[in-house]
């Protein structure tokens, strides 16, 4: 960064929204001043907005928690983009060195990038994300970050692509207008969950993030340090919560407290006892075990595992994740899920703390899954990349990664 600037991290999730004031030093420290956070309330479902309102409402308290608890106003976001609108692909590109001493400059790697962006999407997509994988110097593959200066006639990329519906990306732009406030940038939820709480040794060797939100589960594959596969599957929080408040027959508020203060995903370690529910409409009030309710946590969270594993098999990489799967987003705060993942999925499997962004005592409760994402925007702001205007000129420019972000 050229100056000390002001950022905001904006999380627009199904469950509830957040944003995160920092203040970024021209050497790149992250100093955190405030955050807050307030429930969506059904403006997204699955991850798209659904209810402009309500996501409005929820973006204006969590900024004015935010620039109250960091003394400052602010007015610029970096946000984030998720639902099960994304789409994923891999791609290639090929062309043949421009100077005529054979020298690869800037030029030519965004001219190989572009090419790799040159397939047939459908109408009302766009592509938002391009993260190159390795790129291929006259046949010789393997090379990892931008061979500006090295000698070559034809130089290739592999990468990986993000697509997102148009029309979503303009409800989340419009929302946050709405709400009085800037986008500079949108970036995918997933791959700022990955910034905030994975490290180079797990993408080198292997590893698959997994954050389990309220609407949705999004995954992330990284081998040899790229990105190889990426998807967002329809189930997430919200259907455990859903199922508790039946098996309960209790509300949907009074389930997703039980879920948050009883919960347990594995039965084998649930604890012994009973808790009371809350009639409905001044029934009178049901005592349950916490076993029972462990019950039906599992069995919705053990679909969701086996969604996962089916999407693990289907990458054909599920022998090379040496470093396993790590858990974050906010039901992975949930007790046992960790053994249950493990006991599915028949890999190391553990829960993904953000670390890449220093958190003082001051801001303790930022240490916790729920809040990868908006710390992970937070660390995006450090980060050098390419840039490309859009074709359809949704945004004036989106943020190719040319090297490894971590």
């Amino acid at each position: 960064m050229a100056k000390e600037e002001i950022v905001t991290g904006l999380d627009i999730g199904t469950t509830k929204t957040s944003a995160v004031v920092a203040r970024v030093s021209k050497e790149g420290v992250i100093e955190i001043l405030g955050f807050g956070s307030s429930p969506t309330m059904g403006g997204l479902r699955k991850g798209v907005i659904s209810n402009l309102e309500n996501t409005v409402r929820a973006i204006e308290e969590a900024v004015e928690k935010a620039e109250e608890m960091a003394d400052v106003k602010v007015k610029d976001m970096v946000a984030n983009i998720g639902g099960i609108h994304l789409k994923s692909a891999n791609s290639n590109g090929t062309r043949n060195t421009s100077k005529g001493n054979k020298e690869i400059t800037k030029q030519d790697i965004k001219a190989v990038i572009d090419a790799s962006c040159a397939l047939t999407i459908p109408i009302d997509e766009e592509i938002i994300f391009v993260s190159p994988q390795e790129y291929i110097i006259d046949g010789h593959d393997g090379i990892k970050e931008p061979p500006v200066g090295l000698l070559g006639e034809t130089l290739g990329v592999k990468v990986h692509l993000l697509m997102a519906k148009i029309t979503s990306m303009h409800n989340i732009i419009k929302s946050i207008n709405l709400a009085g406030l800037r986008f500079k940038r949108i970036i995918p939820g997933m791959l700022v969950s990955s910034i905030s709480v994975l490290d180079k040794e797990e993408t080198e060797n292997g590893v698959m993030l997994v954050d389990i939100g309220g609407g949705t589960t999004e995954v992330a594959v990284y081998v040899k340090g790229a990105l190889v596969h990426s998807n967002i599957l329809g189930l997430g929080g919200d259907n455990v919560t859903n199922d508790i408040a039946i098996g309960l027959h209790s509300s949907i508020e009074v389930a997703e407290k039980v879920k948050k203060e009883f919960g347990c995903a594995y039965s084998p370690i649930a604890h012994e006892g009973n808790f009371e529910v809350p009639g409905l409409a001044g029934r009178e009030s049901t005592t349950f075990s916490l076993l029972m309710l462990s019950e039906i946590i599992q069995a919705r969270m053990e679909e969701i595992f086996e969604l996962i594993k089916a999407e693990l098999k289907k990458t054909g990489y599920e022998d090379l994740l040496s470093a396993g799967v790590v858990l974050t987003g906010g039901t992975a705060n949930m007790t046992g899920i960790v053994e249950l993942g493990q006991d599915i999925l028949k890999i190391p499997v553990k829960m993904g703390l953000p670390r890449n962004v220093a958190i003082t005592e001051e801001f303790k409760e930022l240490a916790d899954p729920s809040y990868s994402v908006s710390l992970g925007l937070l660390k995006y702001a450090q980060i050098k990349g390419y840039f490309l205007t859009s074709n359809t000129g949704v945004f004036e420019k989106m943020t190719r990664w040319v090297k490894d972000f971590f």
